[in-house]
């Protein structure tokens, strides 16, 4: 299987189980939040340490291996930062999807999606 359909599996089992838990949309949004913020963090550091490895290593390699080992690791350096940035801000994305989702305008919420924005506790594990 290539990476490409693991990824769709990861994705859409990572979703289920946010989905499944509850009929309630504050309570899935909350799940899918806090889901993202416990992975994505880990998975960003696990791309800095071998975008490091792989850096160190394309050094020494020839020319051509060299070149690609830069584009690789910087590739790898920027999709982990972007991923942290993601990470930082869902809880924001969750709260705007939410006031649209459940009516509740866009300047202000009425309390009831603060306490459930990026919190896990009603999830399935």
């Amino acid at each position: 299987m290539d990476l490409k359909k693991q990824l769709g599996v990861f994705a859409l089992v990572f979703l289920v189980n946010a989905v499944i838990v509850s009929a309630d949309i504050t309570v899935q949004l909350g799940c899918i939040c806090g889901q993202f913020k416990g992975i994505v963090p880990v998975v960003a550091l696990l791309m800095f340490i071998v975008a490091g490895a792989i850096y160190a290593a394309g050094q020494i390699m020839g020319a051509e291996t060299r070149a690609r080992a830069n584009v690789w690791s910087t590739a790898m350096l920027v999709g982990g930062i972007i991923g942290l940035i993601l990470a930082a801000s869902a809880e924001y994305f969750v709260k705007m999807f939410g006031q649209f989702t459940l009516g509740t305008g866009a300047g202000s919420l009425d309390g009831s999606l603060d306490s459930l924005v990026c919190n896990t506790a009603g999830c399935v594990t």
